[in-house]
């Protein structure tokens, strides 16, 4: 059988071949969408006048709130989104209306032109001023077991304090954008960059007032996302299926990188009350935590990210008496949304932060104290799941075993003795993180094949390809299946039209789900195939045989490889005895269920183990860091394919590193994005990988895994970037013991801990 190449879009990407929305010519009539953002965060709407900007030479349309002939609601999770506000203004930069014109200087000239007429309102900004109006879009959340109270009161020793994670912008390289071209049966084609063409075929449908068959929604692929077009992508591309609606023409909505990191959300910054009681050892006896996030002018996806900080508010950890509160609030920001994790880091830093705290209490090794108190085969989590399968432990003793710890803290502390300017630090992060939608109903997904008479084949599925190869992973797994060479496979584009009602390509599942729909469409073909292979067996050789094989894109008796059909020549043979050469597949993972109310249930497919120790060194009078040294080791089980797996595992790290060190939101009094470009907003460059990185994909045979005995790489890994941050601290702390550094860990960030 070939080999898959390292992945199938890596030869387009580096010839440039691989297109993406927008690269192709413009068609006959376009008109470019551009918008009048609001100036103001808060405020009511008095008049807004688009006369002049209707009046501007070379303007086709303007269109607002007034001109929406369905529903003016793109609000999906809670109804409270419009898609242009009537009334009331909730965020700077929110659009007030659309401007469709012959270019995209012209509608940039004409949106000048709109006047705003508006009462303002105070704003609220902070989690803390939200907390105080109780501003929450839906009651608070609760998981608990056991007697938290008791537990505390009865508890050897007790700490409480308050963690904080800050934003993160999403940084894709392809920014928001949408090309809606109108065909013949009055259908709108929408060439959207999302991770969910379901919600925006449904969405645009409800908006236009049109049943979902006239909308067509397709994604390419997408310059990533990293969860930034799961919703955020929805309202762009609602306009520009408005504007070829309404107008008749093609229209195309591209944001620039200012516009889209100036009014796109973000990662959710947390805010997070605790208490942690635990005996002389460090075993932790309670765990009382108070979660709240800050999600920006509606809800988006708020409550699902507030929720899963709330299942990994334990990380791995076994707590026997936990209460988890959590509240999503409502602020004057662009409405956050999805980021790799998905709430799962904010909730892990916290737990993570007390363990640092309970290490420095009883001067206990932090290795030690993690390994005394994580999870057992038969423990249950807070949420009533039970635990099998666990690694966590074995991931933290292999870890300390790759960067030979005890050596390492020999070696930090003989270099702080040395050195008075320069100080380093060792961090310590295990992960054990949820795989699965937390909403049940997402875990589906489908799959259509058609084998063509020549014996090649094309496979679509829900599934988005947006640089993780997801494409790749489902090629090779129709390609163990029916034994095809992988360039007689041809992965198609996500399509409305061939594999509808799909969830969003999200939750670290697209391999799960997607690869599991086209397992079972391409094991029916196999199963129609074989019963023509059979009789050409048997009149070609004389073998009757059960025990058939495809590979080397032949099929042959498993007792005799040498007396073979080859695949075209069966294909060929079943079109003419009229067997089927295609089939739809369709997944959904079993056992999943929660009950939000009692905050129990199963909500996970299976969890992904994993531990990272980094080292860094920072430097006392400029607060600037260098990472030494990372080891990761990742548990992946069965992996489809490593060489994607260690990409995922590398990036996500590093993107971690990122949010954890330097990419700081500033936002200023008006509710503005002032870190809005690439000048102004700091992401990690290749001089910011650590000195030495070393990364062990750790197999391992699961009962729970999912497709082909593989496990989950897409978010996991972020987590490992948070032993940087502890290492900054523990660095810190060698000089003053009691200073907290906050977060990000700038280099500003590290000075204020200093003094």
């Amino acid at each position: 059988m070939a080999k898959l190449p390292w992945h199938l879009s890596g030869p387009l990407h580096v010839s440039g071949r691989s297109r993406f929305i927008g690269d192709e010519a413009p068609l006959s009539g376009m008109l470019y969408a551009k918008f009048f953002f609001s100036p103001v965060a808060h405020a009511r709407i008095i008049r807004l006048d688009l006369s002049a900007a209707h009046a501007f030479p070379g303007v086709h349309a303007v269109y607002g709130a007034q001109d929406i002939p369905g529903q003016n609601m793109i609000g999906h999770v809670l109804k409270d989104e419009p898609l242009f506000p009537d009334s009331e203004i909730m965020f700077y930069g929110q659009p007030l209306a659309m401007i469709l014109a012959e270019d995209e200087s012209i509608a940039e000239a004409a949106a000048k032109l709109i006047i705003l007429e508006a009462e303002e309102l105070p704003p609220v900004f902070s989690i803390e001023e939200a907390e105080r109006l109780k501003q929450w879009y839906i009651p608070e959340r609760k998981i608990a077991r056991g007697d938290v109270d008791d537990a505390l009161n009865k508890a050897r020793y007790t700490i409480h304090g308050q963690s904080y994670t800050g934003g993160q912008e999403h940084f894709y390289m392809e920014s928001q954008r949408t090309r809606a071209i109108l065909t013949d049966h009055d259908l709108i084609h929408l060439l959207c960059a999302t991770q969910s063409t379901m919600e925006v075929q449904e969405i645009a449908a409800r908006v236009l007032g049109i049943p979902a068959h006239r909308i067509a929604v397709e994604v390419p692929r997408l310059g990533g996302a990293f969860g930034g077009k799961e919703r955020s992508a929805t309202i762009w591309a609602v306009m520009a299926a408005l504007g070829a609606f309404l107008s008749g023409r093609p229209v195309q909505v591209m944001l620039t990188r200012d516009e889209d990191m100036r009014v796109t959300g973000k990662r959710h910054p947390f805010l997070s009350n605790w208490k942690i009681g635990f005996d002389e050892d460090g075993k932790i006896k309670a765990w009382d935590i108070e979660l709240m996030c800050n999600g920006g002018a509606y809800v988006d996806l708020s409550v699902a990210i507030l929720e899963r900080a709330m299942f990994h508010a334990d990380n791995c950890y076994h707590i026997p008496n936990v209460r988890i509160k959590g509240r999503a609030c409502r602020t004057n920001l662009p409405p956050n949304t999805a980021f790799r994790g998905f709430g799962g880091p904010q909730g892990i830093f916290t737990i993570e932060s007390a363990l640092g705290q309970i290490a420095k209490k009883l001067n206990k090794d932090p290795l030690e104290l993690r390994k005394l108190n994580c999870y057992q085969n038969g423990d249950i989590t807070p949420y009533g799941q039970k635990i099998s399968e666990t690694s966590a432990l074995k991931m933290l003793e292999q870890v300390a075993e790759a960067a030979d710890y005890q050596k390492l803290i020999h070696e930090v502390h003989d270099f702080n003795s040395k050195h008075e300017h320069h100080k380093q630090g060792l961090g310590i992060m295990p992960v054990k993180f949820g795989i699965s939608f937390t909403t049940a109903l997402m875990n589906q997904g489908s799959a259509l094949i058609w084998v063509y008479i020549d014996g090649s084949l094309s496979v679509s599925t829900g599934g988005v390809e947006m640089g993780q190869e997801l494409n790749s992973k489902v090629a090779l797994i129709v390609q163990r299946v029916l034994g095809l060479s992988y360039d007689k496979i041809r992965v198609e584009s996500s399509h409305t039209q061939r594999t509808g009602n799909a969830s969003p390509t999200a939750a670290s599942t697209g391999s799960d789900i997607n690869g599991n729909a086209a397992r079972i469409a391409a094991e029916k073909i196999r199963k129609s195939l074989s019963e023509i292979a059979r009789i050409m067996l048997q009149e070609r050789y004389e073998i009757d045989s059960e025990e058939l094989v495809f590979a080397d894109d032949k099929v042959f008796a498993q007792a005799e490889p040498d007396k073979s059909i080859a695949f075209p020549e069966l294909v060929r043979r079943a079109h003419q005895e009229r067997t089927p050469l295609g089939a739809y597949g369709y997944y959904a993972t079993p056992d999943l269920y929660f009950d939000r109310d009692l905050g129990q249930g199963n909500p996970f497919h299976y969890f992904v183990y994993g531990a990272a120790i980094a080292r860094v060194q920072l430097g006392l009078l400029s607060g600037e860091h260098e990472i030494l040294s990372t080891h990761i080791v990742h548990e992946n089980a069965q992996s489809l394919h490593p060489d994607i797996d260690m990409g995922q595992v590398v990036g996500a790290f590093i993107q971690s590193v990122g949010w954890c060190t330097m990419e700081e939101l500033v936002i200023d009094t008006k509710g503005r994005y002032l870190s809005a470009n690439p000048s102004t907003y700091k992401i990690p460059g290749v001089r910011d990988l650590p000195r030495d990185l070393r990364v062990t994909l750790q197999p391992s045979k699961s009962a729970q895994a999912s497709i082909f005995g593989s496990k989950a790489v897409g978010e996991p890994p972020f987590m490992y970037g948070m032993a940087v941050f502890f290492a900054l601290q523990n660095a810190i702390q060698s000089v003053k013991p009691e200073a907290e550094l906050s977060f990000p860990a700038t280099p500003e960030a590290i000075i204020r801990a200093l003094n």
